[in-house]
């Protein structure tokens, strides 16, 4: 049997003739019998409608990064970094396409891992899971860092206390771990609910802020020269982790045939549209370098165009997205190594799921249990210094997963046909390159410390493979 196979049953191509014939819907039917997810994941509950979908893909984008990203993109290229924004957004529509694509061929829980496995094969589907699962569980203790930043800046007391910000984190990460625990359509309500609060008075403000522009703001417009590009574009890279999330939490998505590919396509347009409006009103209202010298750089330009009542909404939108970002990678934290954990070649215990709600319990647990030790490391740093050595270990290792899958799009296109339309096939191999070129652009641009101790992470976990692809016999079961 080959990786293939194993992976969920790969079917042999047939006659050119027939495969012209196929319906599109056929096509889905088909990928969706021939990749039935083992029986214990039949247990999962279809909870996520198209609304939830957008609201977990846009929750998981506009978060805390977007209201401190403009200071950090100013400081790396100037008002060049709206180029940057521009650039990334582009570049994230080709990985959206393959997204989109992938996941209504092959709709089970795992997303990246899934797509990565059938492609390339075990080994393949564990780089992408480890990273993936890595970037995850860490990232969210930089969620909730961001979110206590913010609220450290409404609370003096807070901000001076280290132990109250750790004690607030944590009950902010349990409470919301106990929240996914109890059900996919709770976490779900509770995100479309953090959506609305933050999207709608975001766009109003950003709106209200532009006429403010200035356009002496953005003189010298390039400052770092045209360079700085490739460094703006990877810190933006961190504002669109999440596009992908409609395909992770796939054996719960309702008709995932086609809300998994319009959830993906809406939830980009919307994240794009907040954060190029964002990118814009801020460089146009506020000189660079109070932006790049600025905490919050959003708060900070909403106050100078509207006024200090619309800066503290800024502050308290900001902490609702954080919420909402870090609802929406707990529940992504996980279903990230579901099938991984079924299919034998990662931790077995994250296979479990929850006899009364249907849900992934251990797998949320054991997630939210290694971001909360992470934030011991408050009292080692500063709350800042916390953020950015997280974010530091987070972005490469959260972009290997979009490498992987632009390139099994590109091969499962071309290995096996039946599943695409003569258009789609020709549409993957244009889409897919791109994408592909795209991420390693970006991975380039995050620089060579940080791609040297993101290869260090994904390295590191080779010994675990070679334990679970062992174990019980299953090499040699497998070779017989």
């Amino acid at each position: 049997m080959t990786d293939g196979e194993a992976g969920g049953g790969r079917r042999e191509a047939g006659p050119a003739s027939q495969k012209s014939e196929v319906s599109r819907d056929t096509i889905f039917s088909a990928a969706s019998a021939s990749h039935l997810p083992p029986p214990a994941s039949r247990k999962l509950v279809r909870g996520l409608s198209l609304l939830g979908a957008v609201a977990l893909i846009v929750g998981n984008m506009v978060g805390t990064s977007l209201y401190t990203l403009p200071a950090s993109v100013a400081k790396a290229a100037g008002p060049f970094g709206i180029v940057a924004w521009l650039f990334t957004a582009v570049g994230y529509f080709f990985v959206a396409l393959v997204y989109a694509s992938l996941g209504t061929r092959y709709p089970r829980t795992g997303g990246p891992y899934v797509y990565a496995r059938e492609a390339f094969g075990e080994f393949a589907g564990f780089q992408t899971v480890w990273a993936y699962w890595f970037s995850a569980v860490i990232g969210n203790a930089a969620i909730v860092t961001g979110v206590i930043g913010y609220a450290a800046g409404f609370s003096p007391t807070l901000g001076e206390s280290v132990w109250l910000q750790f004690g607030l984190a944590q009950a902010l990460i349990w409470g919301l771990c106990l929240v996914n625990v109890i059900g996919v359509k709770q976490s779900s309500r509770l995100q479309i609910a953090i959506m609305f609060l933050n999207f709608v008075p975001l766009i109003v403000l950003m709106l209200l802020t532009l006429p403010s522009f200035d356009s002496a703001n953005l003189t010298p417009f390039a400052p770092k020269g045209f360079g700085s590009l490739a460094a703006g574009a990877a810190l933006v890279v961190w504002a669109y982790s999440g596009i992908e999330s409609a395909t992770v939490p796939a054996e719960e998505v309702q008709r995932p045939e086609r809300t998994i590919r319009r959830g993906t396509m809406l939830g980009y347009a919307l994240g794009t549209t907040v954060f190029i409006l964002s990118a814009v009103a801020v460089a146009g209202v506020l000189p660079n370098d109070v932006i790049a010298a600025s905490p919050r750089p959003v708060a900070l330009a909403v106050e100078r165009a509207v006024g200090p009542v619309a800066g503290m909404v800024i502050g308290i939108t900001a902490m609702i997205a954080g919420a909402g970002t870090l609802n929406g990678w707990i529940l992504m934290a996980g279903r990230i190594p579901l099938a991984a954990a079924q299919d034998g070649i990662f931790f077995r215990g994250l296979a479990r799921i929850h006899p009364r709600f249907g849900t992934p319990h251990v797998g949320l647990i054991t997630g939210t249990a290694v971001a909360s030790v992470m934030l011991l490391m408050y009292f080692v740093k500063t709350l800042l210094g916390v953020f950015e050595f997280i974010v530091l270990l987070s972005v490469l290792t959260t972009l290997l997963p979009h490498l992987f899958a632009a390139a099994s799009e590109l091969m499962l296109a071309r290995r096996d046909p039946e599943r695409y339309t003569p258009k789609e096939r020709r549409r993957a191999h244009i889409v897919a390159p791109i994408a592909f070129v795209f991420v390693l652009y970006t991975m380039y641009g995050v620089g060579a410390e940080v791609v040297l101790w993101g290869f260090l992470v994904i390295l590191s976990g080779t010994p675990l493979y070679v334990w679970f692809a062992t174990r019980d016999g299953r090499v040699g079961a497998r070779e017989a």
